[in-house]
């Protein structure tokens, strides 16, 4: 029988209690081979196991299990897809076993009275140092040995086991003094928990408007690791951007989200002031699911989208924003495909070529 998938658990700790509870030679192959870099390919075998097939799949558990929001929240408003062309794609890494992870202990105590065991949350895994519901440090270290819980130190199966006898529920609890540090916990965990996508255009404009009435540099930083950064001529560079790609009806290049977060946490109390902001800009604030069943097909100057239909088996393509230019010049002139057109006479319109077609569409489930 299948474990269930707790909410905010991530992926790494699912196959870990699973190869703890049913053993690594009993569990299923997609557990037992789960990679130190967890590519798409490897969070798609997990959803398929789960019983989440196809793109629909894929977008709700790297929506429900990963860190992916953190990006995917902040959507432009010509993009109908949850993750543009992860479907297709073998480029990005949503996992890495030495990637440090940390817990609460207030939140591991009442998931073993509720469920009598715990999990590792996602939010608990990125660089913060706060519980945002408890508003407790985050303990990253094993208060025992001292190792960190990662390859190399503890393997996350300690959340399930003892070290020297000690349990992590039993680890001394610590009240955060720092306000500034839960806030950031708090609008993270919001992020992630998130229902709605927001316009990118508007996201950029409201902080844009925020530059005015604060100073350019940031008074803390986010991660302890980077510097601090000018956000104000940055985020109006990229606000251009964006408006220029949606005149063109074109999709702007994926860029980091990190600016974005660390702008809201400098100049917001909470994520919901932020969104009530958001919301004024009258852009479409999209639900979450809306988008999970369609993907990004190809990488044209116009963006076209494949959308999954679970009921009938087939996908529906479209192109619901063709692009107005093409390198800077006006372009109307229709696009053939071979495979939807009958064949032409000789040198009479563009022919057919018989050529093997690169990076496949996956095959679409039908739910039954």
């Amino acid at each position: 029988m299948m474990l269930a998938i707790q909410p905010e658990e991530t992926l790494r700790s699912f196959v870990e209690r699973t190869l703890l509870i049913k053993g690594k030679h009993s569990s299923e192959e997609v557990f037992r081979k789960f990679p130190r870099w967890a590519t798409r390919v490897d969070v798609l075998k997990i959803a398929d196991t789960l019983g989440w097939f196809g793109c629909h799949g894929l977008n709700k558990i790297l929506h429900r299990h990963t860190n992916y929001p953190l990006t995917a929240v902040f959507k432009n408003i010509q993009d109908v897809s949850y993750s543009r062309g992860e479907y297709l794609s073998y480029s990005r890494w949503y996992d890495y076993n030495r990637n440090p992870s940390g817990f609460c202990p207030v939140c591991v105590a009442e998931d073993i009275e509720r469920l009598g065991f715990s999990f590792w949350r996602r939010a608990h895994c990125l660089k913060l140092n706060v519980c945002a519901e408890h508003n407790v440090e985050l303990v990253k270290r094993c208060p025992a040995c001292d190792k960190q819980f990662s390859h190399g130190g503890h393997d996350l199966g300690v959340m399930w086991r003892t070290c020297k006898g000690r349990h992590l529920k039993d680890s001394p609890v610590t009240v955060n003094t720092d306000p500034f540090e839960l806030k950031k916990a708090q609008l993270f965990t919001d992020i992630l928990s998130f229902t709605h996508h927001l316009s990118e255009e508007a996201v950029l404009a409201v902080l844009n408007e925020k530059k005015i009435h604060k100073d350019a540099v940031f008074e803390q930083k986010i991660w302890n690791s980077e510097p601090d950064r000018h956000w104000g001529t940055e985020i109006e560079r990229r606000l251009g951007i964006v408006k220029n790609c949606r005149s063109e009806n074109s999709l702007p290049p994926d860029q980091s989200t990190d600016l974005i977060i660390q702008a809201i946490v400098e100049t917001y109390e909470s994520f919901a002031d932020f969104v009530w902001d958001v919301k004024a800009y009258r852009d479409e604030i999209r639900p979450i699911e809306s988008l999970w069943s369609t993907y990004k097909a190809g990488d044209q100057e116009s963006p076209h989208f494949v959308e999954e239909n679970y009921k009938y088996g087939v996908g529906v393509w479209s192109c619901p924003f063709p692009a107005k230019r093409n390198w800077g010049v006006w372009d109307w002139r229709p696009v053939y495909y071979p495979c939807c057109n009958f064949e032409r006479p000789k040198r009479k319109g563009p022919q057919p070529q018989p050529v093997l077609v690169e990076n496949a569409p996956p095959g679409i489930y039908i739910r039954y």
